[in-house]
């Protein structure tokens, strides 16, 4: 039980860590040789630089971008976060021009944890819905 409640401690500082960019905060509750599982990477990325990457993609394309975590499962060294994730894009982002268009999606995340530091992620965004939510792609018909 005492891991559990850690972790979830941990969670909320990755959540302060993802809203704020903090490398600080985020080096210490990111193991350095974390592998984190990306749709937007055929391969998983490894270690820290490889984690903030991501992150200064999503940041870079949408500077006001925001993980709300909605809801959070926690059982043994997982830690499971369905987050609402909002930005406006106003630079680029996946070869798409700055359209300017806000986005809403959801994302479920799959963090394992380790001695109180985060050691694996797979990210799973809603990246279907973010598309066609900035026009990349369009909406299916009813």
């Amino acid at each position: 039980m005492e891991s559990k409640k850690l972790n979830l401690e941990v969670m909320d500082k990755f959540i302060r860590f993802i809203n704020s960019g903090d490398i600080v905060l985020g080096q210490s509750i990111i193991a350095p040789d974390v592998v984190f599982y990306a749709p937007t990477s055929p391969e998983p990325m490894h270690g820290f630089q490889g984690y903030t990457a991501v992150l200064d993609m999503m940041r870079g394309a949408m500077p006001d971008v925001r993980w709300k975590a909605e809801e959070i499962i926690a059982e043994g060294d997982r830690v499971m976060v369905r987050f609402t994730m909002t930005g406006t894009q106003t630079n680029p982002f996946m070869g798409m021009p700055a359209s300017g268009k806000q986005v809403c999606v959801t994302a479920m995340n799959i963090y394992e944890f380790r001695d109180g530091r985060i050691i694996r992620e797979h990210g799973l965004p809603d990246l279907f819905s973010m598309l066609v939510q900035l026009g990349a792609i369009p909406a299916p018909q009813r």
